[in-house]
């Protein structure tokens, strides 16, 4: 379900569709059709016709828009579908793309705690590893272009000490620039490897979420190959390869192996 705010605004939505920024909007989709588009995707999911909500705002997805609450209202639809794995997929691109937004990171993780109590049921074991890495989680509240900007300040501010410091002359002053320079490095470093973390840089390929349950974790590329293990909804994953309708993912506990693409989606 819902938190109660994401339901508000949702509401709000209906009423104010035409003031959404079409973001990434490409042709032959115009702003008038991307307004329709919206605007009927919400009046559907209010009728609870959510099979047409889905297939507005995926719509406007496979149009080139993106935007947090069209991933917002997609995510939304799919959980109340019970397609948890692809309501997490976008609920994560619209925390990433709006990390304040605290009503999609609440039904995100809903989610992700209804295919855990899923599997718990079924198999007695935890939930599915879903969560983001230690190092991009440290950074959660900020998006990807508010890292970058912080990491060009930290940097101007780094080099506005150096050149203060070779400048100073009172010994207080040098003192106190001094520790301000290791600690502007410090927290520039650990910046500078969130920003990395969060575009990929020390995995092996792109970050996705497993979208089917028990997918099955094959030794090839190929129905025929055995099986190694399985895939969960909502498991986050690596794509290592891809091999035409087969993709090598990477999962947490060391499993590796082939899923079938459509399983899997890159986030």
């Amino acid at each position: 379900m819902m938190p109660r705010a994401s339901l508000l605004r949702a509401a709000l939505f209906v009423a104010a569709g035409a003031a959404l920024p079409c973001v990434g909007l490409v042709a032959p989709v115009s702003a008038q059709s991307f307004d329709t588009l919206f605007r009927e995707g919400n009046e559907a999911f209010f009728r609870g016709d959510y099979a047409s909500a889905a297939a507005r705002y995926e719509a406007l997805e496979e149009a080139g828009v993106e935007d947090p609450d069209v991933h917002y209202n997609l995510g939304s639809t799919y959980a109340r579908q019970g397609r948890h794995g692809r309501a997490i997929v976008e609920l994560e691109r619209a925390v990433r793309l709006r990390p304040s937004d605290e009503g999609a990171r609440a039904a995100r993780d809903a989610s992700r705690a209804i295919v855990g109590r899923r599997h718990a049921e079924r198999e007695g074991e935890a939930g599915v590893e879903a969560g983001a890495p230690v190092g991009e989680a440290r950074f959660a509240f900020l998006s990807e272009d508010q890292l970058a900007a912080l990491v060009l300040a930290l940097t101007l501010a780094l080099s506005g000490v150096f050149f203060a410091l070779f400048f100073a002359a009172r010994e207080r002053v040098r003192i106190g620039l001094g520790v301000a320079a290791p600690l502007l490095v410090v927290v520039l470093a650990t910046t500078g490897l969130g920003l990395l973390s969060r575009r990929g840089a020390f995995a092996e390929g792109p970050t996705a979420i497993v979208v089917r349950d028990d997918a099955p974790l094959r030794e090839g590329p190929r129905e025929e190959a055995s099986g190694r293990a399985r895939a969960l909804e909502g498991e986050r994953c690596e794509v290592m390869s891809r091999d035409g309708a087969w993709a090598r993912v990477r999962l947490g506990g060391g499993r590796e192996g082939w899923v079938a693409a459509l399983d899997v989606v890159e986030l």
